[in-house]
């Protein structure tokens, strides 16, 4: 019998061509399952998880979203496409740096002890068990000095001194003291100029909040916007209340103080005893005696409240000391000035200090 025969075939059975086709896919399949074997990537694995410090990188992303902790997880096989998952929640980010190192951004998560899920898609392809603690941390409150923007008839009658939102929810504030309604604005900044466009239909009220942070520490955030920028920082309250910070002030009491300031300039001779800083804040400095006027220059005695810190006193952020300068602005003018002498008594007696 002959091996291929007149009509091609092989061994009178099969096809010369179909046994090539067929002995070039046997030698094929190990030839396939080797690439695959080298080029296949990795299972992802968790070897460790730790928490590092937010920047401003991550606020960026989070894009006003609450930040509330960064991880760093080590481990091999990592890619771009994984997603983190802490116990139950969806994690707010997954960055990939290199197949053995990612950061997992941490939105709001209940308290506990979590498990750190990766996945692929909807299937799981690692778990650190019991990686991840969130305590139930009390954010650091502050004393902000601002305005709502935006409101409505109905939350202008709503918003009085004392009220207060529900302390557990997120940006949680109470109102200390807030101004009359007026016609709402929104700022438009353009270099070291600005220009406000009134928003129709809408009110404002300048108000001072006491506001809790996201968390404790020194660096505050209030609804994930963080409290370094320039003011005024626009920010979300509970209930989405729309507030703009122009100041932070500390949540201890003021000493109240008495400054004697030696004014210059033409506007002196509008100056008056009861003239008032224009401030909601109780520590808003006032006039209380303007004597020895002398052409374009007069020497007052000023009461306000002054706060301590590690530089001396101080008043809506400017230190006082003699020589120091003194800025005031009312609804008439504004007026610099010299400090010539302090009297805190008061206050030296509840530091222990001499000022």
């Amino acid at each position: 019998m002959t091996i291929v025969d007149n009509r091609g075939r092989l061994f009178g059975r099969i096809n010369l061509v179909d046994a090539t086709v067929l002995i070039f896919l046997i030698v094929l399949i190990p030839v396939a399952y080797g690439t695959f074997l080298l080029f296949r990537p990795a299972s992802p694995r968790i070897d460790s998880v730790s928490l590092t410090d937010l920047s401003k990188e991550e606020f960026r992303v989070a894009n006003g979203a609450l930040l509330s902790a960064k991880l760093k997880v080590k481990g091999t096989g990592f890619n771009p496409l994984l997603r983190a998952s802490i116990g139950n929640t969806p994690a707010m980010g997954f960055v990939f740096e290199n197949p053995n190192s990612a950061d997992v951004l941490v939105g709001e998560v209940p308290m506990g002890t979590h498990d750190l899920v990766l996945f692929d898609g909807v299937q799981e392809v690692a778990r650190a068990v019991g990686a991840v603690t969130i305590h139930d941390t009390v954010g650091t409150i502050v004393r902000t000095v601002g305005w709502f923007t935006g409101l409505d008839s109905a939350a202008v009658k709503t918003l009085q001194v004392g009220f207060a939102s529900p302390k557990e929810t997120r940006a949680a504030f109470e109102i200390v003291a807030i101004g009359p309604p007026q016609p709402a604005r929104s700022r438009i900044q353009f270099g070291n100029s600005a220009v406000d466009m009134p928003l129709e239909g809408y009110l404002e009220r300048e108000a001072v909040l006491t506001v809790r942070c996201d968390s404790p520490g020194p660096a505050c955030s209030v609804g994930g916007v963080r409290l370094r920028e320039l003011s005024p920082i626009a920010v979300t309250l509970a209930g989405g209340l729309g507030y703009e910070i122009q100041e932070i002030l500390p949540m201890s009491d003021p000493a109240r103080g008495r400054v004697h300031v030696r004014f210059t300039g033409p506007h002196v001779a509008m100056m008056k005893a009861g003239d008032r800083d224009a401030f909601l804040d109780p520590r808003a400095a006032r006039l209380t005696e303007v004597a020895a006027r002398d052409g374009t220059a007069v020497t007052a005695t000023v009461e306000m409240g002054l706060d301590n810190s590690r530089e001396g006193w101080r008043y809506r952020g400017q230190v006082l000391r003699p020589g120091a300068l003194f800025h005031i602005t009312t609804d008439r003018y504004e007026a610099n000035g010299l400090v010539v002498s302090i009297d805190v008594a008061e206050a030296s007696a509840q530091s222990g200090k001499t000022p």
